[in-house]
């Protein structure tokens, strides 16, 4: 059986205007997509100084243990304590 192509246009409404209610379910996918896109960006970014300053305390605990302190005094003074 040959499959059967739709020539016209997909829109569902052409020529007719949109109820509220409409509107609201067309467009709650592109925004709730744009929304979470910029959420997840946004926590990506609030996690990069957390990033650096564990990098930095592990980069201090080495060196300090490679001195011969022990890993609980070294990560103590790596903290300022």
């Amino acid at each position: 059986m040959p499959a059967v192509h739709n020539t016209q246009p997909m829109s569902d409404h052409e020529g007719q205007k949109l109820t509220p209610r409409e509107m609201v379910r067309a467009h709650a996918y592109p925004v709730l997509a744009a929304i979470s896109t910029i959420s997840l960006v946004v926590i990506a970014a609030s996690l990069v100084p957390i990033a650096k300053r564990a990098q930095a305390l592990n980069q201090c605990a080495v060196k300090l243990e490679a001195l011969g302190s022990p890993s609980v005094s070294a990560l103590r003074i790596c903290q300022g304590g």
